[in-house]
């Protein structure tokens, strides 16, 4: 009697969905970054990362913000269209976007110790405040790992045809 070996479910689920990888991690990512807004409904008062840049003098900060938010909804695109073509051109315009987004991250996160620094009134950074800057640096996190399988499932060899 002959046994039928089968894979084990993990090995079968990553040859099937490995080109997808950076498009999970990046969805991931976009929501991490753009779940937690302020909201207030009845005894609710969530306070993320308006709240925090509304306690900072830099105003520079709203535009990190903003620019975090728009990059991330590009991204959420670009990825589903790397894991289609898997093209190096993809691939070069995907490492850019999440570099400039860890980099606005980057620029967000010290804003606020600046703040601490320069500020003369004894400010301190309130608890939403880390908390927004907890969720940016998660964000980019995982941001930066969907990066890394890019460049692992890149197709060197892609040649566009037309349809």
């Amino acid at each position: 009697m002959t046994e039928i070996k089968r894979e084990k479910w993990y090995i079968r689920w990553y040859n099937y969905n490995k080109y997808q990888i950076p498009v999970i991690f990046t969805v991931i990512g976009t929501l991490i970054f753009t779940l937690f807004l302020d909201f207030r409904t009845g005894g609710v008062d969530f306070k993320s990362h308006i709240s925090a840049i509304n306690v900072l003098t830099n105003r520079v900060v709203g535009f990190y913000l903003f620019a975090i938010y728009m990059i991330a909804l590009v991204q959420l695109a670009n990825s589903m269209s790397f894991a289609k073509k898997r093209s190096p051109i993809g691939l070069f315009m995907f490492t850019i976007l999440n570099a400039v987004q860890i980099l606005l991250v980057y620029l967000y996160v010290n804003v606020f110790h600046t703040e601490v620094l320069i500020r003369t009134d004894n400010f301190v950074i309130p608890s939403f405040g880390y908390f927004s800057m907890n969720v940016m640096m998660t964000g980019a996190i995982f941001y930066f790992i969907a990066t890394i399988f890019a460049w692992f499932y890149v197709d060197w060899k892609y040649i566009k045809i037309e349809d």
